[in-house]
Formats: structure tokens, C-alpha cells, sequence
């Protein structure tokens, strides 16, 4: 990701304010996908996320160092995950709880790919209709739509991202709640193999030239994607 916008030919000052947005946009993304898993983790039951300071949207108590350099690196990262006793969830059975606590991070991801969406839409048409007339306020234009654009980008990157069913992502979380008792043992043992699938595959897609993580992400995106892009190009009609 770092990589490529050095490599895109930009000038210095340009290099700076698209690796800002970014870092803003990551910021929030990260922040706001474990803030939700933590927010619905307290609901369920269990105060562990709020005794360790995760039900709050400042980044730093998110962050992952190790998964943000992946990020930069390869494109693809996470942040420390929201822990949770899950001895503690009385809300519903465990497994309803905890099916809602791993769907709550991607959930608001898509909310915020669909709220990015929709802005960058109004925001487009109203910088259309009311042109900047100065460096200054086509600066201003441009950093409002790099930033929202971005938002709407990695929204639905993360989504996806966490979709697939590979420890330690989301997808697997929910999957493996539905996994029945008898094997539930020998699921877990061949999980922890499964990180070593997933940390390869993020090295192959970094390094090697084979997409198949980048392949995954698309494919889970697109149903989620296309009604939303759909909806775009109707409002953007509407408005223009």
C-alpha cells in the first residue's frame, strides 16, 4: 500500500497528504470496527472489553503494531483483537452472542463503506455545481474527496477482509459458532494450523504475485458492493 503510492509519481507535498488521509481513514476504520465489537461484547453480558479500555474510538487503544506494518507492507492488516469471557455472555445463549459480537466489526465497516459512498456522491456534485476558484480551494476539494473516497474504499475493504472464514478473522469467529460439539476439539486444533495458511497467503499475495487473498476479498466484496454502487450512480443522476 505504502509502496505503491511512492511509486505512483507523485510529488513530495502529494505523497504527504495521500499518506494522511489514509492514515486518518485507517484510523477510524481500525478503531470503529473493534469499538463495535467491544460496545456489542458489553451488551451481551460481559464488561471485560470496558475493564481493558476498549470501548472507545481513539486508535491507540487498537492499534496493532504488528498488524498495521502488515498493512502498510502487503495491503493487508488488523488490530489487537477485543477480548471477551464468553462465560460471561447471558444476553441470549453464547453462540447467538457471539455470532453478533464477530459480525459487529465488519458491520460497521459496511456502514461506514455505505455512508462514504453516499457522501462522496453529494460531496461530488456539490463541487461540480460550485467549482473551486482558487489552488486553495481545490486543495480543500481534493482532500475532502481522497478522504471520503478512501473511507468508502477500505469500508468495504475490511468487510470482506474479515469475512473470510481464516483465523484469526471474523468470518471464522461467526463459522465456528456453528460447529457442533463433537467436533468442535479437533476444529480447533486444526485452527491453529490456519494461521499459518493465512499469513502465507498474505505473503504470497505481498510478494510472490499470487492473489489469492486479493482474489477471496473480491469475490465476498462484490454482493455487498454492487447494490451500493448501483445506488450511487442513481443518486448521482438524481442530484447532477
Amino acid at each position: 500500500m505504502l509502496f505503491e503510492i511512492i511509486r505512483s509519481g507523485a510529488s513530495i507535498p502529494e505523497i504527504i497528504i495521500e499518506v494522511t488521509m489514509l492514515i486518518m481513514v485507517l484510523s477510524f476504520t481500525f478503531s470503529s470496527h473493534e469499538f463495535m465489537h467491544a460496545w456489542v461484547a458489553e451488551k451481551m453480558g460481559d464488561d471485560t472489553p470496558r475493564r481493558q479500555g476498549r470501548i472507545t474510538l481513539n486508535p491507540l487503544a487498537h492499534i496493532d503494531p504488528f498488524g498495521t506494518i502488515m498493512l502498510l507492507l502487503a495491503g493487508f492488516g488488523w488490530a489487537k483483537p477485543v477480548q471477551y469471557n464468553p462465560n460471561n455472555l447471558k444476553k441470549y445463549n453464547r453462540w447467538t452472542c457471539e455470532r453478533l459480537i464477530s459480525l459487529a466489526g465488519v458491520t460497521a465497516n459496511y456502514v461506514t463503506a455505505i455512508l462514504g459512498t453516499i457522501l462522496l456522491v453529494i460531496l461530488e456534485v456539490v463541487f461540480i455545481k460550485n467549482p473551486a476558484t482558487s489552488d486553495k480551494g481545490l486543495l480543500f476539494q481534493t482532500l475532502v474527496l481522497t478522504f471520503f473516497f478512501y473511507l468508502t474504499e477500505y469500508g468495504f475493504l475490511f468487510m470482506a477482509f474479515n469475512l473470510i472464514p481464516i483465523p484469526p478473522l471474523d468470518g471464522y469467529r461467526f463459522i465456528s459458532t456453528f460447529v457442533p460439539y463433537k467436533w468442535r476439539r479437533m476444529f480447533d486444533e486444526f485452527s491453529q494450523y490456519s494461521y499459518y495458511v493465512f499469513f502465507a497467503l498474505l505473503l504470497m499475495g505481498r510478494f510472490g504475485n499470487i492473489n489469492i487473498l486479493s482474489r477471496l476479498v473480491r469475490l465476498i466484496e462484490t454482493p455487498f458492493r454492487w447494490p451500493i454502487d448501483k445506488l450511487a450512480d442513481w443518486l448521482f443522476g438524481v442530484l447532477i
